[in-house]
């Protein structure tokens, strides 16, 4: 007698939203053995009154489909400006080999800034000819108060620090500073800046900017050795 009277409010209480989406998760072909059912149920809409279960989903794939469109688009854009900066410091390294002297090395930047519309500057500790020279301790200071630890510094820099590593610095621009070193000896820096504000973010790869450097280190080591020859 009891068991009937159980089964009988257990048919009669209204199921929870919670029951009726788990039965759901745990039976997924449920539609498919209730087809009818899916032309016969309608949702509530406010722009297009009572849509179907099926123009629902129909609607949500239609727009998941031009999400991917979107990811694919901005994957290309993306892969076609990692071939074009790939393009330009492979040009750049190229120029920087047939390079004979700082004249070469300046015009080798020159051209690569004005591929990345960018300015550069090159500044060494030793005495080049033809190369700007920077001091050691300024170097140092700008590496304790920006880079706090990294390799290269990527980010805004303030007016007078800029003027110290750029002649004419970009106002209000952003700035990529890599140390010129290579086998443990530690040459100069190389800077980059652009007019945007948020072109140099500090979470950016710097492996093209410090390949460079280290390039630049091998023909800074080269000219100090011809001078000490001569």
């Amino acid at each position: 007698m009891n068991n009937g009277v159980e089964a009988t409010m257990l048919e009669t209480m209204p199921l929870s939203e919670e029951a009726v989406a788990a039965y759901l998760k745990e039976n997924p072909d449920f539609f498919v053995r209730q087809r009818d059912l899916l032309t016969q149920l309608t949702v509530p809409h406010g722009e297009q009154g009572a849509v179907s279960l099926v123009e629902i989903q129909l609607k949500r794939l239609r727009e998941r489909v031009t999400e991917l469109e979107e990811d694919i688009t901005q994957l290309m854009s993306l892969g076609a400006k990692n071939d074009a900066l790939f393009r330009a410091f492979s040009d750049a390294h190229q120029a920087l080999l047939r390079a004979v002297d700082p004249l070469a090395v300046h015009q080798a930047l020159r051209t690569l800034s004005e591929q990345l519309q960018l300015k550069v500057s090159v500044c060494v500790f030793s005495q080049i000819d033809g190369m700007t020279t920077i001091q050691r301790q300024v170097v140092e200071q700008l590496k304790s108060h920006h880079f706090a630890g990294r390799r290269c510094y990527l980010g805004r820099l303030r007016r007078v620090d800029a003027e110290v590593v750029m002649a004419q610095p970009p106002e209000l621009g952003s700035f990529a500073l890599v140390p010129i070193k290579g086998e443990g000896k530690e040459w100069g820096l190389l800077s980059f800046a652009s007019a945007d504000g948020g072109h140099f973010q500090p979470e950016m790869d710097t492996l093209f900017l410090e390949q460079l450097a280290s390039h630049l280190a091998i023909l800074c080591s080269q000219w100090a050795q011809k001078a000490d020859s001569q």
